[in-house]
């Protein structure tokens, strides 16, 4: 963030000092785009981070990890990785996913099911399992399919039945 602040008053500069002192207007020009770059890279390596640690629960002692995580476990989160599996599930399967159809309907169901609460960490794992090529059985071919049934049985592990405040 400091970066960006101080990108923002470098291209200030640099723009009043194209009237005042236009010497040094490019130098603050190009060190205002630099400091900048250096700015968003910081942000983007700092969600980065965050978004890796999301899926370990020793991390959720850190505030903002917990908070990203839990972002994953709202009901409106939840309906979409329901749709997602449920569109996943209509087209025409293969033998990986056919052999787990049991066990992903049965999630997406639970998914969709207001009485029960699903904790962050299962949250982020269904993420994952619907999203990133590279890791998730459900996606990447060459990973064997009774990892798939088993990573769905650790995601429905983390159901509960939601506490009634009263």
């Amino acid at each position: 963030m400091a970066n960006l602040g101080l990108a923002t008053l470098a291209l200030g500069l640099a723009a009043a000092a194209t009237e005042m002192r236009p010497a040094l207007a490019m130098p603050l020009f190009l060190g205002g785009l630099v400091a900048w770059a250096l700015g968003v890279r910081a942000l983007w390596r700092r969600w980065d981070l965050v978004d890796r640690l999301s899926g370990e629960r020793d991390t959720y002692l850190i505030s903002e990890v917990r908070a990203h995580a839990s972002r994953e476990a709202t009901m409106d989160r939840r309906r979409i990785f329901e749709a997602l599996i449920v569109s996943r599930l209509r087209e025409p399967l293969d033998e990986r996913i056919a052999a787990a159809a049991a066990e992903l309907e049965a999630l997406a169901n639970e998914l969709d099911d207001d009485d029960l609460a699903l904790d962050p960490a299962s949250a982020v794992a269904c993420w994952r399992l619907l999203s990133h090529v590279d890791e998730s059985p459900l996606l990447n071919s060459a990973l064997p399919h009774e990892e798939l049934r088993s990573r769905v049985r650790q995601i429905r592990s983390g159901f509960h039945p939601r506490r009634l405040v009263a």
